[in-house]
């Protein structure tokens, strides 16, 4: 009975949703040298005040590793 009140042109008269422009995410992730020898990581807005404390490292091979797990937290692309 469902099926024969729905017809095709009632599906072609509905309002199609507008997607999102799915362009640059405004998110990045960076680090910063600390006075300690170490780097921070943070999110957010880069050059705003917007950020995010998201980790450490100690080294420039934690510091790569620790940068893709970020991105992976704050779910932006690695």
């Amino acid at each position: 009975m469902i099926s024969e009140n729905r017809s095709t042109a009632t599906r072609s008269t509905r309002m199609k949703r507008r997607m999102a422009k799915s362009g640059a995410p405004t998110h990045s992730i960076w680090a910063e040298s600390n006075k300690q020898g170490g780097f921070i990581i943070y999110a957010g807005v880069k050059g705003t005040d917007i950020k995010t404390y998201a980790g450490s490292a100690t080294s420039q091979a934690t510091l790569d590793y620790n940068l893709r797990k970020a991105r992976v937290k704050f779910r932006l692309p690695v």
